[in-house]
């Protein structure tokens, strides 16, 4: 009998349908000029103020955040410049 209760209880917890993340894109930050490129900014589980700040630093001085990996992208790819990531914690810019 205890089996068959646990067994039941079982079968109707794998037929209750788990609830699916939501795929959230980056937050656009707004534009900002560096040595007179225009760059669109974007950030993803950092505040704008952050990403901003340290993207205008990126693109100044090639100074990046303590933690975090960044990758720059040749023009001829497309038009991500570079694209800097700490775990879950991102910022990139696009050039206009």
């Amino acid at each position: 009998m205890r089996t068959a209760l646990l067994a039941a209880a079982l079968g109707a917890a794998l037929l209750i349908p788990t609830a699916a993340t939501a795929v959230v894109p980056p937050k656009n930050c707004g534009s900002m000029s560096v040595e007179g490129k225009r760059y669109q900014v974007k950030a993803d589980q950092i505040s704008c103020r952050s990403g901003r700040r340290y993207a205008g630093r990126y693109l100044r001085s090639g100074g990046k955040p303590r933690g975090y990996r960044c990758r720059n992208y040749p023009s001829k790819k497309g038009r991500v410049d570079f694209y800097c990531n700490s775990g879950r914690k991102i910022f990139f810019a696009i050039r206009r």
